[in-house]
């Protein structure tokens, strides 16, 4: 079992509080689903990190 803190995802306390949808070919889906699944990561917390980022870098 693995301990420590997670770098992703949301943050201890903080509740769901909105979604974003996209809508991608199912294959897309498939395959990045697959990717993800390989590397042990989750989709929701990998596309919030990539959001995160996307946001930190704009701020300059």
């Amino acid at each position: 079992m693995k301990t420590g803190n997670k770098q992703c995802g949301r943050p201890r306390g903080k509740i769901k509080t909105a979604k974003i949808e996209i809508a991608i070919e199912p294959e897309i889906k498939d395959e990045f689903m697959k990717l993800l699944g390989q590397e042990g990561k989750k989709a929701s917390s990998e596309i919030c990190r990539w959001i995160r980022d996307y946001i930190n870098s704009r701020k300059g």
